[in-house]
């Protein structure tokens, strides 16, 4: 990773596809995987109508999210990149759905089959609070006006 924050977070968006969901359940807070991808800016969830985050998220549309870069053999789990997310998510609307299914299958082909599927819908994730760990000893909190910057400099995934 990069000494630079700006260039870290944009390779980290870039090299990742895998998202981890926190949501609030029944009892308590829940995690999943969940891959994801960039349109307009957010952060876009294909989730399915039978998991346990989606009713979550019905309930509670505020959720957590962690995007991390992959572990090696090469590097201590303490030093590895990471973004942490805290915000409201909600479905895509109808009328940026064709756009933003778009944007999901360029970073994610391999779900073209689930938009077949009825019980799948996209979500659109929009981070209030964004934290960034650069590894050990290199952690900052990026303002929304950075993120936009950041998000619209940056060719994400999907974008």
């Amino acid at each position: 990773m990069s000494d630079s924050w700006q260039q870290g977070v944009g390779e980290l968006l870039q090299k990742s596809r895998i998202s981890f969901l926190a949501t609030e359940g029944r009892d308590g807070p829940e995690t999943s995987m969940a891959p994801y991808a960039f349109h307009r800016g957010l952060i876009l969830l294909h989730l399915s109508g039978l998991a346990r985050h989606t009713a979550n998220i019905e309930q509670h549309p505020q959720i957590g999210l962690m995007i991390c870069t992959a572990e090696s053999e090469s590097h201590s789990p303490l030093a590895l990149a990471r973004l942490s997310l805290q915000g409201d998510v909600r479905r895509v609307p109808d009328e940026q759905l064709a756009t933003a299914r778009s944007a999901y299958l360029k970073h994610i082909p391999e779900a073209e089959q689930l938009f077949s599927f009825a019980d799948f819908h996209l979500f659109e994730f929009t981070p209030a609070v964004i934290n960034w760990v650069g590894g050990f000893g290199k952690a900052r909190k990026i303002s929304q006006q950075q993120w936009q910057q950041l998000s619209g400099g940056v060719a994400l995934p999907g974008d």
